[in-house]
């Protein structure tokens, strides 16, 4: 996430996508991570309006004292036991991994402590590829790096929420959740991986 783009309809759409999960007690414990590529430009004023965006409270957008640059450091940082959701610029890397991403092993250390948890990950389409495209090399990405895992995808033209779980029955849930809401609209917006 960067400053720049904060507030833009994106996060707005983010942020229904969790009060309606939320009001269906689909997220536990829930906090966000920014990713704040930008992160030495952020007041404490611009974390309260993305909080409002995402439609959670304050306390609950996780804060740095390192930036991406060290990035073991950064993610080491998040001490955040319950479901968790990442900002990064673009999502998740493929191949090199560069601030604007978060690495497939990063999302393993924090989807496997606890092992209950279900992260939660922007993704942007790469350029010349469907959204649909882009998602399947992500997860094809995941799970070469981290073995078996449950993902659920809501996809637009140009973006995707994933979310991701080691146990099933939360990504099932999921998926529930969005095509009751959706209704005959879930077809090509909602897809399990």
């Amino acid at each position: 996430m960067r400053l720049d783009f904060l507030g833009d309809a994106l996060d707005h759409w983010k942020g229904s996508l969790f009060e309606s999960l939320c009001a269906s007690e689909l997220l536990l414990d829930f906090a966000a991570d920014p990713m704040a590529s930008d992160q030495l430009l952020w007041k404490p004023a611009d974390f309260n309006v993305y909080a409002g965006l995402l439609r959670i409270a304050p306390g609950q957008i996780i804060r740095h004292r390192v930036t991406l640059r060290d990035r073991v450091k950064y993610f080491n940082e998040i001490s955040h036991r319950g479901d968790l959701f990442l900002d990064p610029d673009t999502g998740v890397a493929t191949g090199r991994v560069k601030e604007k991403h978060v690495s497939p092993l990063e999302i393993g250390q924090l989807l496997d402590d606890p092992a209950n948890r279900l992260l939660v990950t922007y993704q942007h389409s790469a350029r010349g590829k469907s959204i649909a495209c882009r998602v399947d090399e992500v997860m094809d990405a995941l799970e070469r790096e981290l073995g078996p895992l449950r993902g659920c995808s809501y996809e637009s033209p140009t973006v995707a929420m994933l979310f991701l779980a080691r146990v099933s029955r939360r990504i099932v849930a999921i998926e529930k959740h969005f095509r009751s809401s959706l209704g005959l609209r879930a077809e090509g917006r909602i897809r399990v991986h």
